[in-house]
């Protein structure tokens, strides 16, 4: 359950995804191949992916298909962007 200032909302591919993110960001901070600048930009990422999905939950009550696609697209950016930094 994802808690947003709307209610929550209900996602567990996307809980796990985001879990799993965090782990792989933790790994690159701890083998040095992630900076903090740019873990600070994954922060950035990660804060407006989350702004996403408040809105989304904000517009009618629901998440609905179109807008879990929005979410996920937004998470395989910062996938990308984990991808890219530890491995530059």
């Amino acid at each position: 359950m994802i808690h947003t200032q709307n209610g929550p909302v209900f996602a567990p591919v996307i809980e796990a995804r985001a879990a799993n993110q965090r782990a792989r960001v933790q790994d690159g901070l701890s083998s040095g191949s992630i900076s903090q600048d740019e873990l600070s930009s994954l922060r950035q990422q990660r804060s407006e992916a989350r702004a996403g999905l408040v809105e989304s939950k904000g517009d009618n009550g629901w998440v609905g298909p179109k807008e879990r696609r929005e979410v996920r697209q937004d998470l395989n950016q910062i996938s990308q962007s984990i991808y890219a930094f530890k491995h530059n």
